[in-house]
């Protein structure tokens, strides 16, 4: 019985880190946008609480039928729904057979069953109180819905990915769970006595200002993955209707998100998410020269690739002029993948792009209603 309730921990346990590599730079922005930072005990509390919630699906789902024809066609225990009411009482008593020891109760499975459905849904009251302040009505009505919607992908069978119900749907267990939420609640109030004030007022008062390696690093990430995704968009509407030479395409792009959006607005898409903007360094908005060196030098690596991957024949005999791109490479690696990280992670100095175009990354920090009222 240990393992059936071990193996979707373990199994979460594995899925969890291709979760977070997921929501990783989502979760950022939020925490950039409402706090300053992406660090701290705010986000070692939510990735808890993304952990539990992972946890809880699979024990839910799990374990999965290996043979869904033969167990659909042998196993009926969950094709008929449980709809009496606190009908766990009923079968703890059964499987008492009139011993009530400490000992006996403890080798109740019927007894760990029924305490483990209380357990399940226990951390997500302690969550929504800790985390979202949510009342105590709100928070029984989330669990009642949480706990209604396991019960129903049970039924289902996974949303009818099998074809039949392999975990039993019972009414008990919507009560077992609600509990469990209002129990989670009622125990986080002492408890998050104790524990650091999540609100957000004091990190962003303190972080908002500071624009640090790991916020530099979001924002590229965010620029680079959404730059992809509307390449990639594009692209495929022009292949469905004809298509065209994809290159000129890139770099019309290329052009609007890293040099015709940040002329116009002062920052390219992903550093506005991370509030950042791009200033020249006497304080004026950078310029479209400014930008074009800038990031003509940072994404040098790429488009040297692309110029490389363009030429049909290569012969430095014949062409000594493709020299350039190999040794253009040799220097925008140096440059991009050495120079840049040391001076950004362990140095105080600007990165080399920023020193050549005189451009440099300053934060923004917004002034919430609150602040206002305060003054």
């Amino acid at each position: 019985m240990v393992a059936t309730y071990l193996l979707p921990v373990q199994t979460a346990l594995l899925l969890f880190p291709i979760v977070v590599l997921v929501v990783m730079l989502p979760v950022a922005v939020v925490s950039y946008r409402r706090r300053g930072r992406a660090g701290g005990w705010a986000n070692v509390i939510f990735y808890a609480f993304l952990f539990y919630l992972l946890a809880a699906v699979m024990q839910t789902i799990m374990p999965l039928p290996r043979n869904p024809e033969w167990y659909c066609a042998t196993q009926n225990y969950a094709s008929t729904p449980q709809l009496r009411p606190f009908y766990f009482i009923e079968v703890i008593e059964q499987r008492a057979r009139g011993r009530w020891t400490p000992g006996a109760m403890l080798r109740n499975p019927a007894l760990w069953s029924t305490a483990l459905n209380v357990v399940l849904l226990a951390p997500l009251g302690f969550f929504l109180r800790y985390m979202a302040k949510t009342r105590f009505v709100a928070a029984i009505a989330i669990g009642f819905g949480t706990s209604l919607l396991f019960e129903l992908t049970q039924l289902t069978g996974l949303w009818f990915v099998y074809p039949c119900a392999y975990r039993l749907f019972s009414v008990d267990d919507l009560i077992l769970n609600t509990t469990g939420a209002a129990i989670g609640w009622l125990i986080a109030g002492p408890l998050t006595r104790w524990l650091p004030n999540l609100e957000p007022d004091r990190d962003r008062k303190r972080y908002a200002g500071r624009v640090t390696p790991s916020r530099r690093v979001f924002a590229f990430l965010a620029d680079a993955i959404g730059f992809a995704t509307l390449t990639a968009f594009v692209l495929g509407i022009m292949t469905l209707f004809g298509g065209s030479p994809q290159g000129p395409v890139i770099v019309i792009l290329g052009g609007v998100w890293f040099l015709l959006i940040p002329t116009l607005t002062g920052a390219t898409p992903g550093k506005r998410a991370m509030l950042l903007r791009i200033e020249r360094t006497n304080g004026h908005r950078a310029g479209p020269i400014s930008l074009a060196v800038r990031y003509g030098i940072l994404l040098s690596p790429l488009w040297l690739l692309w110029i490389a991957l363009s030429v049909d024949d290569w012969d430095i005999f014949a062409n000594p002029e493709q020299l350039l791109i190999p040794a253009g490479a040799v220097i925008s690696l140096l440059i991009v993948g050495i120079w840049t990280p040391l001076a950004v992670f362990f140095g105080d100095e600007s990165a080399p792009y920023e020193r050549l175009s005189r451009t440099v990354n300053v934060a923004v920090v917004r002034e919430r209603a609150s602040d206002k009222v305060a003054r």
